[in-house]
């Protein structure tokens, strides 16, 4: 697979002629309709866990999740976790124990994000996979990728965001030039974890050739961040 680091290095040097709005959700076919629904955080390799049981409470434990999503779990051995909510680890753990206990009731906290990363690549200073430690925003991502190069066209940034529901990816483009200014206004927003922020040279459309070129045809996006990195906040 192609480093996902690598292709945004790579995609500054893509370019063509298109006319999207200055912020805001991009409607165009190719996208998927952003939506604002809450967001709940997927296991992921290198996150921990922790195991806290209302009956058994000896069997309480931390289990880190290993590079195949599977975490070794007390009693039950190996379970596959991975690209689950701790909601839906929940049930699937319990379901596991009732082979082994009655009645168990199992809940899953996580006690460290290892996997949550977001990709910042275009015209900025250190392009790249960046580990996410609590929320933030586009324009914090663009500061800690070393802010935006001098060629970059700060009016818009594009954010690309991939739901499971829809292949295609939401997009939405940000005016950070504004977003910096004294009293500005609410253009900026948190991002979520897989999120990609792209800072492009010229027109909006080396996006579109991104994602068609780089993304949709080379790389099986997954948001469960399964992307090694030396980036960090």
């Amino acid at each position: 697979m192609i480093p996902v680091w690598l292709l945004l290095a790579l995609a500054p040097g893509l370019a063509a002629a298109a006319s999207y709005p200055a912020e805001g959700p991009v409607t165009a076919p190719e996208y998927a309709p952003w939506t604002d629904e809450d967001y709940r955080y997927r296991i992921g390799a290198g996150d921990e866990l922790g195991l806290r049981f209302t009956v058994n409470p000896d069997l309480n434990a931390p289990v880190v999740v290993g590079p195949d999503g599977r975490g070794v779990f007390p009693l039950i051995g190996s379970v596959a976790v991975a690209g689950m909510t701790a909601e839906q680890a929940d049930r699937a753990l319990s379901s596991a124990y009732a082979s082994v206990l009655r009645s168990p009731q199992v809940e899953v906290l996580i006690a460290s994000y290892s996997s949550a990363q977001i990709y910042v690549g275009g015209e900025v200073k250190e392009p790249g996979v960046k580990a996410v430690k609590g929320r933030i925003t586009v324009t914090q991502a663009i500061m800690a990728a070393g802010g935006f190069a001098e060629s970059a066209r700060t009016r818009q940034v594009a954010v690309l965001r991939w739901r499971s529901a829809d292949p295609r990816p939401q997009m939405r483009i940000v005016n950070v030039r504004d977003v910096l200014k004294p009293n500005a206004g609410g253009g900026d927003f948190l991002l979520e974890p897989g999120d990609v922020v792209f800072a492009p040279r010229s027109a909006i459309a080396e996006v579109d050739l991104f994602v068609k070129q780089y993304v949709t045809n080379l790389i099986p996006f997954s948001v469960t961040y399964g992307v090694a990195t030396n980036g960090h906040f």
